[in-house]
């Protein structure tokens, strides 16, 4: 948790002493963000086997996930802004005879430097709720939560390579990682 505070602390002083090289906007506001994009890593949380001798490995931080919410420009402050999403993270397994899958709701909350028009670097807060592993009657159902993780970020336009920092627990009070790299794409609207 030190180290979020400390990479955000970072990025606020780089942009407080960078004011005087950099162009400052005096209109704030908002604007309404759709997120899409898959990620990566974490635990293995199981192995199906299938009939023809291959298996799949599905792991805690895997998944598709598509969001909607925020991004917030501060007057006077063109090269800090932030962002705030809710969204829905799913995976599932190739499995013909069944639907085995892991969901979840990831809310993220990040401050960003621009370092000019096209790139940004993000850092924030995530947490993931409503986190739902469910075995179809082939393993068992399991629902978990997850502890306060962090989110970085290095984005070109609307493109992003991103890095999720956090663990799940289940009801046995096991924890596990869910730390996940990933891709996302985002819009804004309305354009510029």
């Amino acid at each position: 948790m030190k180290t979020i505070f400390t990479s955000l602390s970072f990025l606020l002083l780089m942009h407080y002493s960078s004011l005087n090289a950099q162009q400052i906007t005096t209109s704030g506001g908002a604007k309404f963000l759709i997120e899409a994009g898959g990620e990566f890593g974490g635990d293995e949380i199981l192995t199906v086997y299938f009939e023809d001798g291959d298996d799949q490995k599905m792991h805690a931080g895997q998944g598709g996930y598509v969001a909607v919410g925020g991004e917030f420009h501060f007057r006077n402050l063109r090269a800090f802004m932030m962002r705030g999403t809710v969204g829905y993270k799913y995976v599932t397994t190739a499995a013909d005879n069944a639907n085995i899958k892991l969901t979840r709701i990831p809310i993220n909350l990040l401050g960003y430097y621009r370092i000019n028009d096209d790139f940004r670097l993000g850092a924030g807060l995530t947490t993931h709720q409503l986190i739902r592993f469910k075995g179809d009657g082939f393993v068992p159902d399991a629902d978990l939560s997850s502890s306060l993780g962090g989110r970085f970020e290095f984005g070109w336009r609307w493109v992003a390579l991103t890095y999720t920092a956090i663990n799940y627990k289940n009801e046995f009070d096991y924890s596990f990682s869910a730390n996940s790299i990933g891709l996302a794409i985002s819009f804004t609207f309305p354009q510029d």
